[in-house]
């Protein structure tokens, strides 16, 4: 990270605002070449592996900040997230058509045509809690498959020394900045162009959490990282669960500058030119 992103790291060092937050994106083919156990780690336990990303963020900022001679002038950031982008194009990670079941929990890069966009939120996605016995202080983190409903604690972290079943709630309407975000869904659909005739484009929910709010608007045609997760609302009694897939993007690039015309590649460009350089003094011969 610090060999390919140093100038990031030292763009974003220099900005004044502390609790904003910040990307760094990660080309994944340059990733996969330096370890390939990363790319397999990625696509399987996607989930489990950003944190692990965004901690070596952290170890990386701080080294460049000591490296420079008058860190003064710089300031540190906490809110700094890897984002993957450039995936292979395989059918097992990019796909132009929406997923399904099968590949939950499986990290993707998808492109659609953003249909819908939701108002951006503020979301709490974490609540103290106080052991009423021992008087332990812990976090519960809310459930992102339950529309980040919290779930209440069941029994105290503290076993050791603890068995209480009893809690209460320390965050309420002051909660801390560092437990909220910005939050908001948008819909895709898949692009017509790319259907065969007959198909009826098919539509999916994406959540955007950061500094990936407010990226896009109706009508853009947009390239999606994310890991495909389900989702579904809190479970009541004698009443069906419905589940629905979403992705939860890591990444989002709009691609409305693109030139939509055909692509070609630097051999047949090349043919092409000694086609006519061979016809340059009769051109009414070649055609």
């Amino acid at each position: 990270v610090v060999e390919f992103h140093k100038n990031d790291f030292a763009q974003i060092l220099q900005k004044p605002d502390q609790s904003a937050h910040y990307p760094i994106t990660v080309n994944a083919i340059t990733l996969f070449e330096i370890s390939m156990e990363i790319g397999e780690y990625l696509s399987a336990f996607p989930n489990e592996l950003f944190p692990i990303f965004d901690n070596a963020l952290h170890r990386a900022a701080t080294t460049i900040l000591q490296s420079f001679a008058e860190p003064h002038e710089l300031v540190m950031k906490q809110n700094l997230h890897t984002r993957i982008s450039g995936l292979p194009l395989c059918p097992e990670l990019t796909r132009d058509r929406i997923p399904k079941t099968r590949d939950v929990g499986h990290f993707l890069s998808i492109v659609g045509t953003v249909i819908r966009t939701g108002m951006v939120k503020v979301l709490e996605f974490e609540h103290e809690y106080m052991c009423n016995k021992c008087r332990h202080v812990f976090t519960v983190t809310a459930d992102f498959e339950q529309h980040y409903t919290f779930c209440r604690p069941t029994s105290c972290p503290n076993s050791e020394v603890c068995n209480s079943i009893k809690f209460s709630c320390l965050s309420g309407a002051s909660s801390s900045r560092s437990s909220c975000r910005d939050y908001q869904e948008i819909k895709i659909q898949e692009q017509v162009q790319r259907l065969s005739v007959g198909s009826i484009p098919r539509s999916l929910l994406v959540v955007l959490e950061d500094d990936l709010v407010d990226t896009c608007k109706s009508g853009d045609d947009v390239t999606l990282y994310g890991v495909v997760m389900q989702r579904w609302k809190p479970f009541t009694q004698d009443t069906r669960c419905d589940l629905e897939l979403v992705l939860k993007a890591n990444n989002l690039e709009v691609n409305n500058e693109q030139p939509s015309g055909v692509v070609i590649d630097e051999d047949i460009q090349k043919e092409f030119e000694e086609f006519w350089e061979s016809y340059k003094s009769d051109p009414l011969a070649g055609s």
